[in-house]
């Protein structure tokens, strides 16, 4: 009697018994068996944990709404079809799966075709495993993405060293942001110390007409620090501002997003905010990276706000460095101002005798009308007497400065004039002078004055003549000149 019940058992008991034993308490393997409809008619206990439905929820159903893209439930279907009329089994392939409580899942299946002589004349049916393989995917996923986000990186600090222009810089920065990051629309400002108290220096998906609100909106550093006291913190230097939260904001300051999601927990909403800090060496808030428009459509976590925090101390070194720039811009030029407005002339040259650079003045001395003309020239055309620059050499090898050396040395026309020179030479990690930077000083007219007192103190006023001064000078010479030539004065006294 037990034997013919179990003959007229319904053949999904059968299934069920031929099963049982072999697959349904298979660990972390899926198992489901499909008839020629496509409809299930096995689910063993590890697909009730995959999927999240029981088998009495599933039983003579399709799996059409599991499949992300229809194009892979259809490509499904194909496959259980093979198996069945063809007796073909599919090749491995991966597929991405929904369960029932909306979770994304990669799993790797295989479809082959099994006969069931328990069934009337030996009916077939296709049996899926499947593995979830989602662990390895992502973490896959995530090593492709963190080398996209390494090459981004490196291309943006290229882009910092060779990309002058401030605006284009953080436009190039923004667009970075976006393709990096998990938000598609972007905002980057700059605390100031006058009204609105922010500059905004980079965008990215933000309408004109809410750039231009934005703008005028005052936001200074105060309010940023109580929005991050009264959200929810995310990473080292993050903060996330739901729309629960809304109210907090100042309308102004913050435009909402474009696009629109499915209302359920997990999920962001257009009217969330993310605020990313940017931090100076010190620690102090300089700025902040604003953010909407996720792209997964979730909340942020830790790991989507990582390469935003990146950027974040990324674009404060940027800034820094720029603000750095200018002011040593600024002192350059004010420097510059300085040197070319001096009587006196500057100039730095190699010790091969070019050129480097040269103030207004030295070029004025040497009787030329354009610096780029006397640029052309080489100092040892400067000197009448060659030797003098010797010289010159010589002691800056030696002592590496050579103080108001007094020197003639010629113009273009040739002619020539006294200049007082003061030198220092610049020295290589190696110790090898590579210039010289000089300081000169054309000293004709002191020369001039100094030979015209000497010449009054030696000549009668009136008469020219040599005087008593001039003579008492050079007696002593002559005696000695004398002595030395061997003749004997002393008859002369």
């Amino acid at each position: 009697m037990a034997t013919q019940k179990e003959n007229h058992a319904p053949p999904e008991s059968k299934i069920k018994s031929s099963f049982k034993s072999i697959f349904y308490n298979a660990a972390n393997i899926a198992v489901q068996g499909f008839n020629i409809k496509g409809e299930v008619v096995y689910w063993n206990s590890y697909s009730e944990k995959l999927f999240g439905f029981t088998e009495s929820e599933v039983k003579g159903k399709t799996l059409k709404g599991f499949f992300i893209s229809e194009s892979d439930g259809n490509e499904f279907k194909k496959y259980l079809s093979n198996a069945i009329r063809q007796n073909k089994p599919s090749p491995k392939r991966e597929w991405t799966i929904t369960t029932k409580k909306g979770e994304v899942l990669h799993v790797l299946c295989h479809i082959f075709p099994a006969i069931l002589t328990a069934l009337p004349e030996e009916e077939s049916i296709a049996i899926a495993m499947n593995i979830d393989i989602t662990d390895s995917k992502n973490a896959k996923e995530k090593t492709r993405e963190m080398l996209r986000q390494m090459e981004r990186f490196s291309e943006i600090s290229a882009d910092i060293v060779s990309i002058k222009d401030e605006e284009h810089l953080f436009d190039h920065v923004s667009q970075a942001v976006v393709d990096i990051s998990d938000f598609g629309k972007v905002l980057i400002s700059y605390f100031t110390d006058t009204a609105p108290y922010r500059e905004i220096i980079g965008h990215k998906g933000i309408k004109k007409t809410d750039l231009e609100r934005l703008k005028k909106a005052k936001m200074p550093r105060e309010k940023h620090l109580k929005y991050f006291e009264k959200s929810i913190k995310i990473g080292s230097q993050s903060c996330y501002i739901p729309h629960s939260s809304k109210d907090i904001l100042d309308k102004d300051a913050f435009a909402p997003g474009e696009k629109t999601y499915p209302k359920k927990e997990g999920r962001w909403n257009r009217e969330d905010n993310l605020l990313v800090a940017m931090k100076n060496a010190r620690g102090q808030i300089i700025g902040i990276i604003s953010a909407n428009d996720s792209k997964s459509g979730l909340i942020p976590t830790e790991e989507t706000v990582r390469p935003l925090e990146i950027f974040a101390n990324l674009i404060s070194e940027i800034i820094q460095k720029h603000k750095l720039s200018k002011i040593i811009s600024k002192s350059e030029e004010k420097y510059r101002e300085l040197v070319n407005n001096l009587k006196i002339g500057i100039f730095r040259a190699t010790p091969g005798g070019k050129f480097l650079e040269v103030n207004p003045s030295v070029v004025e001395m040497f009787g030329y009308t354009h610096a780029k003309e006397f640029l052309k020239i080489k100092t040892t055309y400067l000197y009448k007497n060659p030797d003098d620059r010797l010289k010159l050499m010589k002691e800056l090898e030696e002592k590496d400065l050579a103080r108001n050396k007094e020197f003639i040395l010629k113009k273009k026309n040739g002619t020539s004039f006294w200049a007082s020179l003061t030198s220092t030479a610049v020295r290589d990690s190696s110790g090898k002078i590579i210039y010289y930077d000089t300081v000169l000083e054309d000293i004709s007219e002191r020369k001039h004055l100094e030979e015209e007192v000497k010449r009054l103190s030696i000549t009668d006023e009136l008469t020219g003549v040599f005087n008593r001064r001039h003579f008492n000078q050079k007696l002593p010479l002559e005696i000695q000149d004398a002595d030395d030539a061997g003749y004997d004065l002393g008859g002369l006294f």
